[in-house]
């Protein structure tokens, strides 16, 4: 599941448990996310370390945590100044 996908299954989960007031259990359902990318992400870089060559192994790696740490960044949205004739 990429990172779009598990936020939004998240979100779906956790949307109406806050607009109960169950913050406690949403914010408990983000974590159980957060924990269980890492995981995955950990499993991938053992993977990846068995797999061969220790420095392609280490540029992988930090290849990927670049595009995961910083994505790239959305446009601000300006704000709108009604219509112009």
């Amino acid at each position: 599941m990429d990172s779009h996908e598990r936020a939004t299954s998240c979100w779906y989960r956790v949307a109406g448990l806050v607009s109960r007031e169950q913050k406690d259990l949403a914010v408990e359902i983000i974590e159980a996310e957060i924990r269980s990318a890492q995981h995955e992400a950990l499993l991938d870089a053992a993977r990846l370390v068995l797999s061969g060559d220790p420095v392609e192994i280490a540029r992988q790696l930090r290849d990927r945590a670049e595009r995961t740490i910083r994505p790239q960044q959305r446009r601000p949205r300006l704000p709108s100044r009604g219509r112009r004739a």
